[in-house]
């Protein structure tokens, strides 16, 4: 509406101006001055056309809109008593990409209702222009039960003309706060490009290349790129410290990770990095090398997500990890960082 208003208002403004440069020209020329002291004489000075902002295909106030319903529904049916099961049905339709992954499982690992939280006031973050599939990013705290409170960057996708659906979802860490975004004079951020070259790592080179710290540590080729962390590094020295032991039970161990398939969302900063919101997809294989061996257990998170308490040969877990992090601009100094996350086991094979 504003663009609009703008527009109106610079016709006839540019429309005036044309026609005192046009009088003040004819009377220079009747007094024999040249066309720029005419113009001076007028009182007339050169001026660039304001910017005209492009419409967002999502504004703030849909956004808002959105997020409310979301969380609202999400509420009512969390807390609903008695729980049914249409209560979680409605509530997994109301997911898409990783988060629905999440929530899919966190219902086949317990039969009562899912935990319920309390959210805040959002910080929206809606990017002006885009591509569809539209989307945009929240930052509001959530409480749990306890009273325990963590700030959270939610990432919501429409999905069709009209449906909005929760897509994911990520606890930033006790100590991190979400960095300053790029807005422009109406409030809306910049979405930055898969490939976009003004970042030290563009965002669709985020994930793999923390998948890479995740598995081989400071000695990856992605060491100094990503910084050092429980969620990078402390993975990889997780793996190294764990396979010893199972080794001595006649077991071999291993966990890799990789970029998922869901979508990478990323945003401008306002120091001219991004930040960026994926997922990672970890799979962790345990598997007999002689028989018989010790016993495989399955982890006892998992266990509802299993046909049997245990394997005899091999047991893989896979989990599904949602990420956000913060990228410096390709002239800053620094590494990457993980400052969010949200995470679970999704899917388990016993044999």
């Amino acid at each position: 509406m504003r663009g609009r208003a703008r527009r109106g208002l610079l016709v006839p403004a540019m429309t005036l101006t044309t026609v005192l440069v046009a009088v003040a020209a004819a009377c220079s020329d009747q007094g024999g001055g040249t066309p720029e002291q005419g113009t001076r004489a007028a009182g007339i000075t050169a001026s660039p056309a304001p910017a005209v902002l492009q419409e967002p295909p999502v504004t703030l106030p849909e956004a808002e809109r959105a997020l409310s319903g979301a969380l609202g529904a999400q509420a009512v049916l969390e807390s609903a008593t008695p729980h049914l099961e249409a209560d979680r049905r409605n509530l997994l339709a109301q997911t898409r990409d990783s988060q629905e992954a999440l929530t899919m499982a966190a219902f086949n690992s317990t039969p009562g209702p899912l935990p319920h939280y309390t959210w805040g006031k959002p910080e929206l973050l809606v990017p002006r222009v885009q591509r569809g599939p539209f989307w945009f990013a929240a930052v509001v705290e959530r409480e749990d039960g306890k009273g325990e409170k963590r700030s959270a960057v939610l990432v919501l996708t429409k999905y069709g003309e009209h449906e909005w659906y929760l897509s994911s979802t990520s606890l930033l860490d006790p100590e991190e706060r979400v960095p300053e975004i790029a807005k422009d004079a109406g409030g809306y951020a910049t979405e930055l490009d898969d490939d976009d070259p003004t970042t030290a790592i563009s965002p669709r080179l985020m994930a793999p290349l923390h998948a890479t710290s995740a598995e081989e540590g400071s000695a990856g080729f992605a060491a100094g790129l990503i910084e050092k962390g429980p969620h990078t590094t402390g993975y990889a020295e997780e793996i190294a410290g764990k396979r010893p032991k199972y080794k001595s039970d006649c077991l071999g161990y291993d966990s890799i990770f990789g970029a998922s398939n869901y979508p990478v969302h990323a945003l401008r900063t306002a120091d001219g990095g991004a930040m960026v919101m994926y997922s990672l997809i970890r799979t962790t294989t345990v598997t007999a090398k002689i028989e018989p061996c010790a016993d495989i257990r399955v982890p006892p998170n998992a266990e509802r997500l299993a046909s049997a308490t245990g394997a005899r040969k091999e047991l893989r877990t896979v989990e599904t990890q949602q990420y956000v992090s913060t990228v410096p601009a390709k002239t800053g100094r620094g590494p990457a960082r993980v400052i969010g996350y949200l995470g679970g086991v999704t899917k388990v094979s016993a044999n």
